[in-house]
């Protein structure tokens, strides 16, 4: 192995391979996975000729998305498939549209007053960043109050805050920051889902790593950041010092100090590492022998709060022919994943609504996945860490290294965050 690298990473999740073959294309890289495979919390599973995302992963925008320019860039493809119309499931047993993609949406959906909601909307679209920006430490809730949000408007916008920053909590869920968003999927469009699954997601920027000469390896955990002379100038892994002119750190920067000595790092910025909160969630994935629904869009229960929707519907060949696969996520407090009494009660609760509105999952099930995620995403998107108040890219007073993913302060909301970081992090790099 080199000892000598232009642009060194670490992790090999998708901010790592994204950030990996955009600078394979300026220098040599090296990516260091700890793990026996690629992806990270975005990384797919295999069963039984079934290929299950790890939890429910959309992705916003599309073509139009910091991934789809990034693979643009590099001269690779995918296709990006658009869902059809979103369904709500609410409480009551009514099954109405979920009112996105215009006012035809609203006009068709009954969960949403047509009036107040269509002037809300077009209040958004008048707005400007310095308005956003205003209302970014202004919770949901208290945005509620100040302008007199009606009921049945303040359900779709928890929904909406719910699927959108993965944060179904009005009382910490930044006002500013969800309107800004809705903004955004008005202006450029909703979610998609990559043909195929994320797989040639993974396939495309590695292989883009490879062709351009560089490594990736597996099984090689990052022992130590070390610095000298305020520079960031190696790594130890698995013993051996391995150089580099720039260091890229993807890892969660609550994990970052496992691997940084903190002295290194001012006081303020160690403690907004280590209390970033992330967001956690319970993901079911429902393997079936046979399709039961016809949905091509998302899918949103109001109680709990909670969304998903049919990948098999948009991409047929992740599944066997013939089958079906389902795959939802119910946003919970990381607290609450680490009491397992209580994340089972959750479950039960989730599944359960479920179930209520789909009975013919129980029929043809054939293999059930259930997983307790302590981290879907890096950072909960909320009044006290939102894009503004997140660590950046950089740490005072060490030089050549550089901090990216989906804890940063990157713009958008869940997935997002950590592929518009990404593309932050590599413009400031080739820039420096």
């Amino acid at each position: 192995m080199s000892s000598q690298y232009d642009f060194l990473i670490i992790g090999g999740g998708i901010a790592g391979l994204h950030i990996g073959a955009l600078l394979s294309q300026k220098g040599k890289v090296i990516v260091f996975e700890k793990s026996h495979e690629i992806g990270g919390r975005a990384r797919v599973e295999s069963i039984d000729g079934f290929k299950l995302d790890y939890g429910v992963h959309p992705i916003r925008f599309g073509p139009n998305s910091a991934i789809g320019t990034s693979l643009l860039e590099i001269n690779k493809f995918i296709s990006f498939i658009k869902p059809g119309k979103s369904w709500a499931f609410l409480k009551n047993g009514e099954k109405t549209i979920f009112p996105t993609g215009g006012i035809m949406a609203i006009v068709r959906s009954s969960m949403v007053p047509f009036t107040s909601t269509l002037k809300l909307l077009l209040k958004i679209k008048k707005m400007d960043t310095k308005d956003f920006r205003e209302l970014y430490d202004i919770s949901l809730k208290e945005w509620f109050e100040k302008e007199n949000i009606g009921s049945e408007l303040r359900k779709f916008l928890i929904m909406t805050s719910s699927a959108i920053q993965v944060n179904p909590f009005p009382e910490r869920s930044s006002a500013g920051e969800l309107l800004h968003n809705i903004k955004r999927v008005l202006e450029i469009g909703s979610v998609y889902y990559p043909k195929g699954g994320w797989s040639p997601i993974f396939s495309q920027f590695s292989d883009k790593i490879k062709e351009n000469g560089c490594m990736i390896k597996t099984n090689s955990k990052v022992q130590e950041i070390i610095i000298e002379n305020g520079k960031a100038v190696a790594v130890r892994v698995n013993n051996e010092r391995i150089s580099a002119t720039n260091i890229i750190s993807t890892i969660p920067v609550q994990k970052l100090f496992s691997i940084l000595d903190e002295r290194h790092c001012k006081e303020e910025f160690v403690k907004k590492c280590k209390n970033l909160r992330p967001t956690a969630g319970i993901s079911i994935d429902f393997c079936l022998k046979k399709k039961i629904s016809e949905i091509d869009g998302m899918i949103f229960f109001e109680n709990p709060l909670s969304f998903g929707f049919i990948p098999s519907n948009l991409s047929p060949e992740l599944v066997p022919k013939g089958k079906s696969l389902m795959s939802f996520l119910r946003v919970v407090n990381q607290e609450d994943i680490k009491n397992k009494s209580k994340a089972e009660r959750l479950y039960q609760e989730f599944r359960q609504n479920i179930i209520r509105f789909f009975p013919d999952i129980d029929k043809y099930l054939f293999k059930e996945r259930t997983l307790f995620l302590e981290m879907v995403d890096g950072v909960e998107v909320n009044i006290d860490q939102h894009q503004f108040k997140r660590p950046g890219n950089q740490i005072d007073n060490i030089a050549n290294l550089w901090l990216t993913g989906d804890s940063i302060g990157g713009e958008g909301a869940g997935g997002d965050v950590g592929h518009t970081s990404v593309r932050d992090c590599y413009q400031k790099i080739i820039r420096s």
